[in-house]
């Protein structure tokens, strides 16, 4: 006795749906091709394969213009909100995989930590890296694709790159030789380092960066302040000040890291306090990187002072 096979179930092809779904939002082939990515006439192969495989039309198709018939229509209410979900599916567990990476300059962690608390209690799939970024290629790993968010001292004038909000803000202070006899003092002008040598940007070092982080070339009263030569790292920093009878202007990030027993911070007054922003490039495709910066705009971390 033969057994005839019961007829099988044509395939959903996900390419097919997709470009179905696409197209009854935009109403247009052309339009619809440029969001896929695809030409004009393997949207409508694609189409035409759908209804080959539903066995009716689903769009009609004239000269001016793109609608779907009800049973587009119908094809349409149920497919939506699953095809809308599996993509998100998919966008979550590539960013799981892929996880967030993060760069920070050394003395200023401690601007991350709420939003990072925050974002692992969302996202416990999501790995999070952390890159302390140089201060000689400070914007090298974010352009490099290496990390996909950081923070950075204000102001950034970089192309191709998004500032986005404020998340620390840092008085000033001077690192100086516990030797030294200003070293005791409540307090140093940046009048006063006229009469101290400086230690000076790196030249690898962001031309904005340098302009506000550090001391200008001459005092509010027109002074010369005296550079030595630049270093590179915070260590480096403080060997010299340590060493070589030289000074460094800082911020109050810096001793909560980075220290020297030879080394005293006395509070520096008459340069503008450092802010922290964060960073990152305009074309990112990281679906996290703006939940990321909100949590970071919203929750400060402890004991920083916010802008008004």
């Amino acid at each position: 006795m033969l057994i005839e096979d019961s007829p099988r179930e044509p395939r959903v092809d996900p390419a097919e749906l997709e470009a179905f779904v696409v197209l009854a939002e935009e109403l247009h082939f052309g339009r619809t091709a440029d969001r896929l990515g695809l030409s004009q006439p393997r949207v409508s192969q694609l189409i035409r394969s759908l209804e080959r495989r539903v066995g009716r039309r689903l769009v009609e198709r004239t000269s001016r213009r793109v609608t779907l018939n009800p049973l587009g229509e119908h094809l349409l209410a149920r497919t939506r909100p699953a095809f809308w979900e599996l993509q998100r599916a998919f966008a979550e567990t590539r960013t799981a995989a892929r996880g967030l990476r993060i760069g920070f300059l050394g003395p200023y962690a401690s601007t991350l930590d709420t939003a990072l608390t925050g974002f692992r209690a969302r996202h416990p799939e999501c790995q999070v890296t952390l890159t302390q970024l140089a201060w000689t290629d400070i914007f090298g790993p974010l352009r490099r694709g290496e990390v996909d968010i950081q923070i950075c001292l204000a102001p950034v004038e970089q192309l191709g790159l998004t500032v986005g909000p404020e998340v620390g803000v840092f008085p000033r202070l001077l690192a100086i030789a516990r030797s030294h006899p200003w070293a005791t003092r409540d307090s140093i002008d940046v009048e006063d380092l006229a009469e101290l040598r400086v230690i000076g940007p790196h030249p690898d070092v962001a031309p904005e960066f340098a302009r506000a982080f550090w001391p200008p070339g001459t005092t509010p009263r027109g002074r010369p302040i005296p550079r030595v030569a630049p270093a590179r790292t915070e260590p480096e920093m403080l060997t010299a000040v340590a060493h070589n009878n030289a000074v460094f202007a800082t911020t109050t990030a810096m001793p909560t890291y980075f220290t020297h027993p030879e080394v005293a911070f006395v509070p520096l007054t008459g340069l503008p306090e450092a802010r922290v922003r964060l960073v990152w490039r305009t074309d990112t495709d990281h679906p996290k990187v703006a939940e990321f910066a909100g949590l970071a705009a919203g929750q400060p971390a402890a004991g920083l002072r916010r802008q008004a």
